[in-house]
């Protein structure tokens, strides 16, 4: 019992731990919402990634007929994707025009990539932020603790992808300059950071329902065990007279 204790308050006292969501709602409430927030975000980007892998689909296989068709009009009969293409006569150095080519394909293969990867991880967070929104309802805390993991790691890739995104100028001209970049991002991964604290709170609200549970059948049990205790030694008490009595009712009989 004093173990299971000890581990319910070393879990309280290792997270930061908040009482309400937004001063208005309650940890499962604000839980609640964020659940619903995030599956409909998620939902969206998931939508816009599909979308832009079926565009990029359709622009690989523009550019592969594009490719076959100057390769035809060159009367290229064996190409190779590199920087040397071979002809009839022999290998001569690609033109400026089959350079744009191989790079146009080198930039469509990473984005193919990339969109694929993406798809992927936004698949399994909207998984995570369907099992919040059913621990937030059920009020359990196994469903609750995936999306916990999930957003951590997405705060982690997040903050890579400001420092990454800061060295490209079109990126931050999105934004109207590195002051409104830098204010912009620091806002979201503080928002982000409070939602992972509250939904942490939320479990942490759930588990200390659990151990008070615990705690209660660990006494329910104990006292069980008192009880049977005192009715054994009550038991032997009662023997003990009775024999008592027995051997002085011999006694006086032989007297």
């Amino acid at each position: 019992m004093f173990d299971r204790t000890k581990q319910c308050n070393l879990s309280h006292k290792m997270m930061i731990r908040l009482n309400n969501f937004l001063y208005v709602f309650n940890l499962r409430q604000g839980t609640i919402l964020i659940a619903v927030h995030q599956i409909a975000l998620s939902s969206f980007i998931l939508i816009i990634l599909l979308v832009g892998i079926s565009h990029v689909g359709e622009m690989l296989s523009m550019l592969h007929n594009d490719m076959e068709d100057d390769a035809d009009r060159r009367g290229l009969y064996e190409m190779a994707y590199g920087d040397h293409f071979s002809y009839h006569n022999g290998e001569v150095i690609s033109t400026n025009n089959q350079r744009r080519f191989a790079k146009a394909r080198h930039l469509a293969s990473v984005t193919v990539i990339f969109l694929y990867t993406s798809t992927m991880l936004t698949s399994i967070y909207l998984m995570c932020c369907i099992s919040l929104l059913h621990g937030a309802v059920k009020y359990k805390r196994e469903y609750v603790l995936p999306w916990i993991m999930a957003a951590c790691i997405g705060v982690v890739l997040l903050i890579v992808a400001i420092i990454v995104g800061d060295g490209y100028p079109c990126v931050v001209n999105l934004f109207g300059g590195h002051n409104l970049y830098h204010f912009g991002c620091a806002l979201f991964v503080l928002t982000f950071i409070y939602a992972i604290c509250a939904v942490s709170s939320f479990a942490l609200e759930t588990g200390s329902g659990r151990c008070a549970r615990n705690v209660r059948a660990a006494s329910d049990e104990r006292g069980e065990r008192l009880l049977l205790l005192d009715h054994a030694a009550h038991s032997s008490l009662l023997s003990a007279a009775q024999l008592n009595k027995l051997n002085s009712g011999t006694r006086t009989h032989f007297v």
